[in-house]
């Protein structure tokens, strides 16, 4: 099994950030198109995602303050080819979606708000998925550039991969890219992804009140990890 690791130290870290500047994180926008057809390899070794480890955090902001949260992987695979990640998808369970308070509770307000029909809708759509339709070398800088060891934490540092896929959410798929650093060897895969998106393009239109608008962008966060059964199913 891999160990266990925590992702990144939401609370705390980005009520430093945001303070004087309710504006999305400083992170790579990842470019939206139209869905992609999914393509299989044939050959492919599949490992299982594991839940337990794997979290999708976000963050979402409006003129007067920031919010973050999480929600919960509720399956997924990778496939393998070479020892490189070849295709995969794993499905976000969306009645888990939270909001975090400053002090990692549960704010309960607007969970419940994030949960309606303003926002996802997640009686009537409790997934989204996302499932990958290439990969490819990371060439080049990330949108925020200059030196690697110096960008934000939102954004991922030496990123080796561009990963391309069609993100579901509500009723709406549009095919995304962005940066990650993934990690392949015989214990498993180890994959970090940090990018900006336009929740409108996914038809989340609620506008917040007029004097407190709500911003376009949101922040997601997306750690995977997945344990091989055997060390040679990687190989």
């Amino acid at each position: 099994m891999m160990k266990k690791t925590t992702i990144f130290t939401l609370v705390g870290a980005i009520a430093l950030t945001f303070t004087a500047c309710k504006n999305a994180p400083d992170s790579d926008e990842a470019k939206t198109g139209d869905a992609k057809e999914v393509s299989i390899t044939e050959g492919a070794a599949t490992v299982a995602i594991n839940t337990t480890d794997s979290k999708v955090e976000w963050i979402g902001t409006k003129l007067s303050a920031y919010h973050s949260g999480t929600v919960n992987i509720k399956s997924g695979d990778l496939q393998l080819k070479d020892g490189v990640i070849a295709g995969g998808k794993f499905v976000m369970d969306m009645p888990t979606l939270i909001s975090l308070k400053d002090d990692a509770t549960t704010n309960g307000k607007l969970t419940g708000h994030l949960l309606s029909p303003d926002f996802f809708d997640v009686a009537k759509f409790p997934e989204s998925t996302f499932e990958i339709t290439g990969v490819k070398p990371f060439t080049g800088a990330t949108a925020t550039g200059g030196d690697q060891a110096e960008i934000s934490e939102y954004t991922v540092a030496d990123p080796n991969f561009m990963v391309s896929g069609n993100l579901k959410i509500k009723d709406v798929t549009k095919n995304i890219e962005f940066p990650a650093k993934i990690t392949v060897n015989n214990n498993g895969v180890d994959a970090v992804a940090k990018f900006n998106i336009d929740r409108k393009l996914w038809n989340i239109v609620y506008p917040g009140m007029p004097d407190d608008l709500i911003q376009d962008m949101i922040w997601f966060g997306i750690s995977l990890k997945a344990s091989a059964a055997e060390p040679t199913a990687l190989k």
